[in-house]
Formats: C-alpha cells, sequence, structure tokens
C-alpha cells in the first residue's frame, strides 16, 4: 500500500495533497463505472450486477481457485436433500411419492410410519420413476452431486459477500452471519400441542461454502450452524420494546443426522451481523445488513433515507430513534 502512494506523489513537496488528489481521483472512476451502461472491465461490471440481483443465482467466489473438498456421507446426504427439494419441479413429485405411500399404506403391504422414512425412501423412489426419462437438470439433482466438491472462504452473491466463520479468526471485520426466510411448523402456543406453519427468519454462522459439481451444473451451497429460534428462553427472542431480535451464539440447531438441514443454497442467504450483548454472556443482537456495492447505499448515509428504505427493519428505526434523540435532524 505504501508503495502506492509513494506513486501518488508528483510534487515532493506537498505529498500529503498528491496522495488526497490521486485517492479521490481513484475513488470518483469507480464510482463512476457503476453507471457506465456498456464497459470493458467485465469482471468489474457484469458480475457485480449479478451479485446484486435478487432473483439471479449467480455469485462468484472471493478466492477464485478454492480448494479440494471431498463431502463425508452425512454432508452428502444432506446437501443432495435439500438442492432437491429446492428444485421447483420437485413440488409435483413429492405429491407423487404421497399418493404412493397412502395407496401403499391403504393395502397393508406397508407397516412402517411414512412420515419418519419418507426422506430416507423418497429419493431411491424418484430415482426409479425418472430411470427411463431424458437426461434433465432434475434428473441430476435427483442423481446427486459428485462427492469432489470446491471449498471457498468467501463468496459474493444476492449483494453480500460470505466468509466463513473460521476464516474470521484473528480478524475484526465479520461477514460469516447469515439469515434465511423459510416456512416451518410450530405449536400455537405453550397449552396448544396444535401445529401451525408459519414463515420463521433463521439466522446463525457460515462455516464452508461448497460448490458441489453436478457434472453439467455447479451448485453454490452454504454449511452452516443455526441458531435455535424455537427456544425462546436459550435461543432467540425479540425485546417487545425496541422489537430487536437477540440470539445465543452457544446453542445451536443438532446438524449430525441425516435428517437435519444445515445447508441452505447460496441464492438463499441474507447477510446479517452479530453484536454482543454486554448485559448477557453469549448472547446478541442481529443487525441486517445492508447490499454492498450498490447504488442504494450511498443513501444510508442519510439517517431520513435509511431510516424509510428500512422501515420494516427494528435496528434500523432504532437507529433513526437514537438520531432523533440525540438531536440528529
Amino acid at each position: 500500500m505504501m508503495k502506492t502512494y509513494k506513486w501518488y506523489v508528483g510534487n515532493q513537496k506537498f505529498p500529503e495533497g498528491c496522495i488526497t488528489e490521486q485517492y479521490l481521483n481513484e475513488e470518483a472512476m469507480r464510482y463512476c463505472m457503476e453507471y457506465i451502461p456498456s464497459s470493458k472491465r467485465e469482471i468489474h461490471n457484469k458480475k457485480q450486477r449479478d451479485a446484486l440481483n435478487d432473483k439471479s443465482e449467480c455469485g462468484y467466489p472471493i478466492d477464485k481457485n478454492g480448494k479440494h473438498y471431498t463431502l463425508p456421507s452425512l454432508q452428502y446426504k444432506q446437501a443432495h436433500k435439500w438442492v432437491l427439494r429446492k428444485s421447483i419441479e420437485n413440488a409435483n413429485w413429492e405429491s407423487k411419492y404421497e399418493t404412493y405411500i397412502q395407496s401403499f399404506k391403504s393395502k397393508g403391504k406397508n407397516r412402517r410410519d411414512a412420515s419418519t422414512k419418507k426422506e430416507m425412501d423418497y429419493i431411491p423412489w424418484l430415482r426409479k420413476q425418472l430411470e427411463k426419462e431424458e437426461m434433465s437438470r432434475f434428473k441430476r439433482l435427483a442423481d446427486g452431486p459428485s462427492f469432489s466438491a470446491k471449498s471457498y472462504n468467501s463468496f459474493s452473491i444476492n449483494g453480500y459477500v460470505f466468509s466463513t466463520y473460521d476464516s474470521e479468526v484473528n480478524m475484526t471485520t465479520q461477514n460469516s452471519g447469515v439469515s434465511m426466510k423459510a416456512f416451518t411448523n410450530f405449536r400455537a402456543s405453550a397449552k396448544d400441542k396444535n401445529l401451525v406453519e408459519d414463515e420463521a427468519t433463521y439466522y446463525g454462522v457460515v462455516k464452508q461454502i461448497l460448490e458441489l459439481d453436478y457434472h453439467n451444473f455447479k451448485e453454490i451451497v452454504f454449511f452452516c450452524d443455526w441458531v435455535r429460534i424455537e427456544d425462546k428462553r436459550n435461543g432467540c427472542n425479540v425485546d417487545p420494546d425496541t422489537n430487536l431480535v437477540f440470539v445465543s451464539l452457544e446453542r445451536w440447531k443438532r446438524n449430525s443426522n441425516e435428517d437435519d438441514d444445515p445447508f441452505i443454497l447460496a441464492s438463499e442467504a441474507a447477510q446479517v451481523f452479530y453484536c454482543k450483548d454486554l448485559s448477557r454472556d453469549s448472547w446478541h443482537v442481529v443487525l441486517h445488513a445492508p447490499k454492498r456495492s450498490n447504488h442504494d447505499v450511498d443513501t444510508y448515509e442519510d439517517p431520513l433515507v435509511f431510516e424509510a428504505m428500512e422501515n420494516l427493519d427494528g435496528s434500523a428505526a432504532l437507529m433513526g430513534d437514537v438520531m432523533e434523540d440525540d438531536g440528529v435532524s
């Protein structure tokens, strides 16, 4: 870095001014490049647009080459199941499988509990159904990925840069926090044992960033440790006064069984930061991260615009209240 700054000095009498002026020029050029409709800097231009697009599953690794990684049998089954489940065509096949199970049970040929055996039996059944089908993306998903994968430390997607938790050791930055919204079954209350389906936000940390090889295409998945959000006492709770979400980073959901779901698609991930709660050990407050390298990022410097853009975010609303209390207008 100092070597670069030395080249900025054109006038030995005013080194600080030369460095400042050249630095501002370079920053202005980088800023303007974001608004150039067609640029020769395809890496800077196209890849960032893809990574910032919510509807795009494209992204790119920060550490380009990555490392070879052999999936253990448990991780292979967990990743295979999750990626297949997220396929659009899978819902139709799961419905057919349910019909098959019910028909089989009604004839008395299957005495097993279908609900506990579904995940283990579904994939072999699906492969058999697709044996005579032409090769397609969904058939590749059903066959499963190769055991040989690639592992990365950092990956840019959805407008965020994610890093693995272990790669941040002894670093002041934090890019391993992750959240994902999904529908799940909850008990309506402590007394009501009936399950109610509702959307929930899961919080966790990225432990591994893996590129699965399906021969014709690749899939990026995150292997994560997830907070036990269903445990309101020791896992996750919401402060009623501030609407801030607090999580315990000591108690994680289990990921040692085949039926556990530690994996998510990279395209499903949103980034969060964890700020330590000084009043309680191991507890942290969740702060949702704004997207990076986006034209809208500059507007976050204006407190009023920040509050308007993130009106649904409790942390942003709280930030606006704090600024108002401090006399910021």
